[in-house]
């Protein structure tokens, strides 16, 4: 199975190569690493990587065993190619699962939404992101941006056409209790578990009558 560190080197650097001091990808197996460690921010991120014992650095891909600063970090950052990076640990994150999990019948992933923390400002909304979560291992496997003028149910579609749904378990609260969702889950082999509420009277009314009595007849 490929490691974090194997995957992170297909990351597209677009730094030049004049003055570089640190690879690619040492930089992000530090910021995931510190992610993980539960850093949430560059200056926590910094403050982790100086904490650090200079043989893990270098086994990170710092060859003189020395953190990078927050000006370094920074700089990586605001020129990343986001779309890359997320594509790579997207297909990491599905590898990782289906090595742990490929022998438990039926895993979880959770359809879930959430706005990031700090990203609001003023007047402006916040960035909205809609994630596929494999619950057992608590591991997005891929997110995509929720548009203002959209919904989260529309951004799930080609979220969930990218991933192998084959005998997954989708979760999902009442906002996803839609025919094309469900479709697209059951189309590729996948099954779900979907909150259904009083927004759709008639549908939930059909499934009370079905069950009622209970056990449903033939």
């Amino acid at each position: 199975m490929e490691s974090l560190a194997e995957a992170l080197d297909r990351v597209k650097d677009h730094r030049s190569k004049q003055g570089q001091r640190h690879e690619l990808t040492a930089l992000l197996l530090l910021v995931c690493t510190g992610i993980l460690c539960g850093c949430r921010s560059l200056q926590a991120l910094t403050a982790w990587g100086k904490r650090q014992e200079r043989s893990l650095l270098v086994i990170m891909g710092f060859p003189r065993g020395q953190a990078p600063g927050y000006g370094t970090l920074q700089r990586c950052l605001s020129h990343l190619d986001v779309n890359s990076f997320e594509q790579v640990l997207s297909q990491w994150a599905q590898q990782t699962v289906k090595g742990k999990g490929g022998a438990k019948a039926y895993p979880g992933w959770a359809l879930d939404g959430k706005t990031l923390r700090g990203s609001r400002s003023g007047e402006l909304p916040g960035a909205h992101l809609l994630s596929v979560l494999a619950q057992e291992l608590g591991i997005v496997l891929d997110q995509a941006v929720v548009p203002p003028q959209t919904n989260e149910y529309k951004v799930s579609l080609p979220l969930l056409s990218g991933l192998t749904l084959t005998n997954q378990v989708v979760t999902a609260d009442a906002m996803f209790m839609q025919r094309e969702v469900c479709h697209l889950i059951t189309q590729q082999q996948g099954h779900y578990l979907i909150v259904l509420k009083d927004n759709q009277p008639d549908l939930r009314q059909d499934v009370i009558d079905w069950f009622e009595p209970f056990p449903p007849t033939r």
